[in-house]
């Protein structure tokens, strides 16, 4: 392909990479989609800023989409058999390239937001220093995007090779520096109640999670370009980060559904445990959110409140026992 270049360069590991990307960002992008239709139908009501934020990763996601498509295209079917046109980098490949850095910078974002409000009120100076290395990973992404707006053959990416080492080494560190702060502080959130306690630990689980698919993708990035910097693999890799990071972040937030069914699907069944037979139920609505300060851990009742008895809801023995017992007046 005219790649000046050590390794062996083939169809496969340049072209058939990015194609192979391609496919799986498209699987990711559909999964997008079901992601923010539960979303907006889950949470009508959540913050205007939340919601837009969503709506902004969906349309990165999109612009992301169709760049990718299109550069795919250029490639393996308008060039077909041209190799000359497979060193040029099109514009719709730089395209791809932009909005990759801006996802990752906007997710990262908010997922810095959350740590520097959730953090304050532990302690100002990590979670101002979290986000300050967030901060500068904006930078060196950004650097990188211009950097590579310069480049117009794929024989010039050696020119800026410590940029391609500096992006992925930054986004995997502020992966992990978010992951283990939002660990950190929602570890020292845990309350004597079982229930906040197991809502904390689920989060803590979808935020290693997410944090875990991030950085190991971009630090296969990273392996695929320092162990073959001469073909196209890291590229084909690199097209499914930012679909990464949008899934993660709004499947964190779709977990307080999950997470809210659970408790609710608790609480049924502790109050069905402490029924006492023949008797009937009445829940109090508006304290079902708000059991932690009623329930010892295993399911014990600390408040009447809960729920009530009617006297009318007695087994007929003990009506018969109550009526026959001697009155204290006839002792």
């Amino acid at each position: 392909m005219g790649f000046a270049m050590k390794d062996q360069v083939t169809l496969d590991n340049t072209i058939g990479a990015a194609f192979l990307g391609a496919s799986a960002s498209c699987i990711l992008f559909g999964i997008t989609i079901v992601q923010t239709q539960l979303y907006y139908h889950n949470f009508p009501k959540d913050w205007t800023f939340q919601k837009a934020s969503v709506a902004t990763l969906v349309i990165f996601a999109t612009f992301h989409l169709i760049f990718t498509l299109h550069a795919v295209y250029f490639y393996i079917i308008v060039n077909f058999g041209n190799l000359a046109a497979l060193q040029t980098i099109v514009w719709s490949f730089k395209g791809q390239l932009l909005i990759n850095t801006l996802t990752a910078l906007l997710v990262q974002g908010l997922y810095a937001m959350r740590v520097w409000k959730f953090g304050r009120n532990f302690s100002r100076f990590w979670s101002g220093f979290a986000v300050c290395i967030v901060a500068g990973g904006w930078v060196v992404g950004i650097f990188a995007v211009v950097k590579s707006y310069k480049q117009k053959n794929f024989t010039d990416l050696d020119s800026m090779r410590s940029i391609l080492y500096a992006a992925p080494i930054t986004a995997t560190s502020v992966d992990v520096i978010i992951a283990a702060a939002m660990c950190y502080y929602l570890n020292r959130s845990r309350t004597s109640f079982v229930r906040t306690n197991n809502k904390i630990f689920n989060v803590m689980r979808y935020v290693l999670i997410s944090g875990f698919l991030t950085s190991a993708c971009s630090l296969c990035t990273l392996i695929t370009y320092a162990t073959m910097p001469h073909n196209l693999v890291f590229i084909g890799i690199d097209l499914v980060l930012p679909n990464l990071y949008i899934n993660s972040y709004i499947a964190m937030l779709n977990t307080r559904k999950s997470m809210n069914d659970q408790e609710t699907l608790s609480l049924d069944i502790s109050k069905v445990l402490n029924m006492r037979p023949g008797s009937t139920m009445r829940t109090n609505d508006r304290n079902i959110h708000s059991v932690d300060d009623k329930m010892f851990r295993d399911g014990i009742l600390l408040s009447p409140k809960g729920f009530t008895f009617n006297e009318s809801n007695k087994s007929d023995q003990e009506l018969e026992s109550t009526r026959t017992l001697p009155s204290h007046g006839h002792a």
